[in-house]
């Protein structure tokens, strides 16, 4: 029996593989970066709405203006912070890697984490 193939929706686990490009030190290496999609407490981010519907091996970029990152990726700007170490970049090519229904305790887990946006004046609330 094969394993099923998912695509991203709401209370998915998401595995990823990013890099961040930066205009002055060019582009990271590939850096993995995991979330449950859909639980932002101000609803779906820019971020996650490009990846819906995507499955594994799916890959996509983001050209991210000065100022815009914390909009782009809303709550997920301090998970993706403290499992990356990419902050505010100038683009940012996303690769997916897996996709599973995540676990009822991995969903309340990261609905109570609630994660915010950094200090950066979006207005997220998260502060």
């Amino acid at each position: 029996m094969s394993t099923p193939t998912h695509t991203i929706e709401n209370l998915m686990k998401v595995s990823l593989n990013l890099a961040a490009g930066n205009a002055p030190t060019g582009e990271t290496a590939d850096t993995p970066f995991t979330f449950i999609y859909g639980v932002g407490p101000a609803g779906i981010t820019p971020f996650e709405k490009a990846l819906f519907g995507r499955g594994v091996g799916e890959s996509v970029t983001f050209d991210i203006a000065p100022g815009d990152y914390c909009t782009t990726v809303g709550h997920l700007e301090l998970p993706l912070r403290e499992q990356t170490g990419i902050a505010a970049p100038d683009s940012l090519r996303v690769t997916i890697t897996a996709v599973v229904r995540a676990k009822d305790r991995e969903v309340v887990r990261a609905m109570a984490a609630g994660g915010s946006c950094s200090d950066c004046g979006c207005g997220c609330g998260g502060h």
